[in-house]
């Protein structure tokens, strides 16, 4: 249960900085880990989830990132307007 609540309150602070930052660069960057993390501990505790997991490869200056969303349809969180469909959906989490 420990370990639960600290990822949780982890999750929390991070996502909290995302939805007060008025620099979108800055959310961007702390979205990817929030996204990995958040994907992993689904993974581990089993959540029961309709969300796909969705992967741009240009991300992070080509590097890669993923992100979570609820529809299968691509809307880009790491370029906005610019490359709003780029990418592809990994994986189906049920």
């Amino acid at each position: 249960l420990l370990k639960w609540y600290l990822i949780i309150s982890h999750l929390a602070y991070v996502s909290q900085y995302i939805t007060t930052t008025t620099v979108v660069k800055e959310a961007r960057l702390v979205f990817s880990p929030l996204s990995d993390q958040l994907y992993q501990t689904l993974k581990k505790f089993e959540v029961a989830t309709g969300a796909y997991l969705q992967y741009c490869p240009m991300a992070m200056n080509n590097k890669g990132a993923f992100w979570l969303s609820d529809s299968d349809k691509i809307r880009n969180p790491y370029f906005g307007d610019a490359m709003l469909t780029c990418g592809n959906v990994e994986e189906e989490l049920k």
